[in-house]
């Protein structure tokens, strides 16, 4: 009798601990990989706003200043738009906490003059020049999207109003995939003169600050 007890309870714990076993594995696992793939975003997103100080930082330091900076993108691309003045990066992500379809600014809470929002401009003091922006995928394939976008900016604190405009300019190829060294110069300033037409119907100059974007 002594001898089939413990053979029962011999059992029992052997059950209790593969059903332990199991639960830590069915419950355990996808709270790692979802652990792991928001590491991977908070690596991306610190990425993206180094990029984008990087390209402020040269630009405020005159023509001839440069750095390189290193992006990793799981199965995604870095992009640049000309047109748009901005840089994307896209990388696939199992979770993601930004919303689909709509852009959330990262740093700052102000849209004015941004490509996906509304205005011509910011203002100078009020808007910085640049933001980095999220968002997911509507198609649910599981990737976000970054941007870096640089908007105009109206200076008409003093003298003449002025739109100026750090200006990106893409050097070879505009897009990449997999590991992505950003290399960039600042190629100095350029100035449009009357290129710009205000509301009040006044033509004023354009000061860009062209940093060029090379893709490698």
């Amino acid at each position: 009798m002594k001898g089939q007890t413990q053979a029962v309870t011999a059992v029992m714990i052997t059950g209790i601990m593969i059903g332990t076993i199991a639960a830590v594995y069915v419950w355990g696992t996808p709270l790692l990989e979802k652990r792991e793939s928001q590491a991977e975003l908070d690596q991306m997103e610190n990425s993206v706003l180094g990029l984008k100080n990087s390209i402020q930082s040269i630009s405020n330091s005159g023509e001839g200043a440069g750095a390189e900076r290193e992006i990793t993108v799981n199965n995604g691309e870095v992009s640049i738009n000309e047109t748009g003045n901005f840089i994307e990066v896209t990388t696939s992500a199992e979770a993601s906490a930004y919303p689909e379809g709509s852009w959330t600014l990262l740093e700052s809470s102000n849209l004015q003059g941004l490509s996906f929002a509304s205005g011509d401009y910011g203002v100078k003091g009020r808007e910085p020049p640049g933001v980095v922006a999220a968002q997911g995928d509507t198609t649910g394939s599981g990737t976000v999207t970054y941007r870096i976008e640089f908007r105009r900016i109206l200076d008409d604190g003093s003298g003449s109003p002025v739109i100026e405009l750090v200006d990106l300019e893409s050097a070879g190829a505009n897009r990449a995939t997999g590991d992505t060294t950003v290399s960039l110069r600042n190629q100095g300033p350029q100035v449009d003169e009357d290129a710009y037409r205000l509301g009040t119907g006044e033509n004023i100059d354009i000061e860009r600050n062209v940093i060029r974007v090379d893709l490698q």
